[in-house]
């Protein structure tokens, strides 16, 4: 770890003592290292002083008229401006009790009066570096975090991209197999009957050489954007190719595939109606059920799908 411990002239100490001579000998030992010193003669007066300007260091008296150290101790540690703030317990208590009890209260160290100034000014300068220490490790586990959420949203992203169409929105090919082959897993293990309709664009090449490639893509929009309102937001409608769309419907009726058609034909009609372009928007389907009792694959089942939907292409073909 790179030492990144700052420069006395940097550090702020805060020395609390209600004996004056104590109070200046304190400052000036560490003031000759270069340290900025700030002194308070009570605990109200150095509450008052660490929550303004809270600093990298309190030398804390216990023995103290009105508020002892261990009080001014406790009310630093119950605030999130001060809790942080290592505390170095100075006082003529030499009793193990009272040790035990400066730690349990958070100090981080503890010198015995009469104190010697290289004890001190080591004590104080392995407190400063650990709290540097600290103050680093909590920034790099910071930038960490943030890395690995940079990296989950880029995935995540990169995820969304790689399985969604990028024209209307919808699933594409990956995203739907990758979707309806668990939903299809479920629907076998709970019996939940469920269908899958495939989906045609009637006419597009011809709408796309006649009219151009931009109608082509409103078309493929407003397709997309009638079967995501017929369908619930529990159903996978998807693009799988050009002019050709899939949905898998979580759950049905076991007696009737087409329930859906007629639905979507409604909306159809309607937005035909609506707008009066200079094309019909016209669609064929082929809707089959997922039997739950046969070996049947999801490919499979599209296959079967495709098949219905080009009977349904043809059989409107012989009508016109």
């Amino acid at each position: 770890m790179v030492n990144l411990l700052k420069s006395p002239s940097e550090t702020n100490i805060l020395v609390v003592d209600d004996t004056p001579d104590n109070l200046r000998l304190l400052a000036k030992m560490l003031e000759l290292q270069g340290y900025t010193i700030r002194k308070s003669l009570n605990g109200r007066m150095a509450l008052q002083a660490a929550y303004r300007h809270p600093p990298d260091l309190i030398l804390l008296d216990i023995n103290m008229p009105e508020m002892n150290g261990y009080e001014v101790c406790q009310q630093l540690k119950a605030s999130t401006t001060t809790d942080q703030i290592p505390i170095i317990f100075i006082s003529g208590f030499d009793q193990i009790n009272d040790k035990v009890h400066a730690f349990e209260l958070g100090g981080q160290d503890y010198i015995t009066k009469p104190f010697e100034e290289l004890e001190v000014l080591m004590r104080v300068k392995n407190q400063l570096l650990i709290k540097q220490q600290h103050q680093q490790l909590r920034e790099q586990n910071q930038h960490l975090e943030d890395e690995i959420q940079e990296r989950l949203k880029a995935e995540a992203e990169v995820r969304k991209l790689s399985l969604t169409d990028e024209l209307t929105g919808l699933y594409n090919r990956r995203g739907f197999f990758w979707l309806a082959n668990h939903q299809f897993k479920i629907a076998r293990r709970t019996q939940i009957f469920c269908c899958l309709l495939f989906v045609d664009l009637d006419g597009l090449k011809q709408i796309n050489d006649s009219l151009g490639h931009e109608i082509g893509d409103r078309i493929i929009i407003d397709t997309a954007q009638l079967l995501k309102k017929t369908f619930r937001e529990s159903d996978i409608v998807a693009r799988i190719g050009g002019d050709e769309f899939v949905v898998f419907v979580s759950t049905c009726s076991p007696d009737n595939t087409d329930e859906f058609c007629p639905r979507l034909q409604v909306n159809i009609d309607r937005f035909n109606k609506e707008h009066n372009y200079s094309y019909q928007l016209s669609i064929s389907i082929g809707a089959t059920q997922c039997a739950l009792n046969e070996n049947v694959s999801l490919e499979q089942l599209l296959e079967e799908a495709d098949k219905l939907m080009y009977e349904h292409k043809r059989a409107k073909r012989l009508v016109t």
